[in-house]
């Protein structure tokens, strides 16, 4: 490798410029990793170190002698890196620019060679940053989709769950309107109850009193005014109050026997009330109970 005037390398190119059947082996003692690619470079077939067995330099000539290209154990790991796309480029293709030969030719093909080198290289790197991008969304979906199925999981467990609830929720709902329309047809029933006792009475409608709101004249004005001043009797509205001539009438629906004895013992000892009609009172002993939930 080391000669004066000429260097081994250089000395290979025009050997196998003009011997192109010529095949060149390097032989030599230095491993710089320098003369090795400029060797490699300039055309030689193999790299030998000075320090391979005799029997080794000898099936290192015949490869070659075949075609092959040589170089000693361990030089090609300095040499070369491979890639995650596969290629494989030198370490050192930038020293390519350094090597220059009086053979015009010779410079043209190394710039050349430097130019498709670079490319390769940012051909290369682009194609790693690719790679490296699409591992890393590919673990990104692997560590997501775990996540994902324990999602779907839960959800459709949910669902599962929610189905029994929502279907004791709706039965729950008929119940309840069920019962709602049953109280509603109920009360109807009893408005409608009222509504035919009050039509079917002698009694004029504008002379009764209705739930406790009195604006009547004479005999029912007196017993009214006489009943709201009795403690027991001031909050009894379910009994109206009506007149006939001297009598007072009495009808509608009280809780307790007595409080209809004691309303008829009030009505007879107000000035000018000759009779008490309480016949149509209806004695329902749950009516308070029944007025308080209806009130609620």
């Amino acid at each position: 490798m080391e000669m004066p005037g000429l260097d081994g390398a250089s000395a290979t190119k025009q050997i196998t410029s003009r011997f192109a059947q010529t095949k060149v082996l390097m032989h030599t003692s230095s491993d710089n990793d320098e003369y090795i690619t400029k060797s490699l470079a300039m055309g030689a077939k193999g790299y030998l170190l000075k320090n391979v067995e005799t029997q080794d330099i000898a099936g290192v000539i015949r490869n070659v002698n075949k075609g092959y290209t040589q170089i000693s154990p361990g030089l090609l790991d300095k040499l070369l890196i491979s890639t995650d796309s596969g290629v494989v480029i030198s370490k050192l293709e930038n020293s390519l620019a350094t090597y220059q030969s009086d053979n015009s030719t010779t410079i043209l093909s190394t710039a050349t060679s430097q130019k498709l080198l670079s490319h390769l290289k940012l051909t290369t790197r682009q194609q790693q940053d690719e790679i490296s991008k699409l591992r890393q969304s590919v673990n990104s979906n692997q560590a997501e989709f775990p996540k994902i199925k324990q999602y779907l999981g839960l959800i459709f467990l949910l669902w599962l769950i929610s189905l029994p609830l929502l279907g004791f929720f709706l039965w729950r709902l008929d119940r309840k309107t069920n019962n709602l329309q049953i109280k509603t047809n109920n009360l109807q029933v009893k408005t409608n109850n009222l509504q035919k006792n009050l039509q079917s009475t002698v009694i004029p409608l504008s002379r009764v009193g209705l739930y406790g709101e009195f604006s009547l004249n004479g005999l029912a004005q007196r017993v009214t005014k006489a009943y709201k001043q009795d403690s027991n009797l001031d909050r009894v509205s379910s009994v109206y109050v009506a007149q006939k001539d001297d009598a007072i009438i009495l009808f509608g629906t009280i809780a307790d026997a007595a409080l209809l004895r004691r309303m008829e013992n009030i009505a007879k000892q107000v000035d000018g009330v000759k009779e008490v009609d309480t016949n149509n009172v209806t004695i329902e002993p749950d009516l308070r109970s029944n007025i308080l939930n209806s009130a609620k």
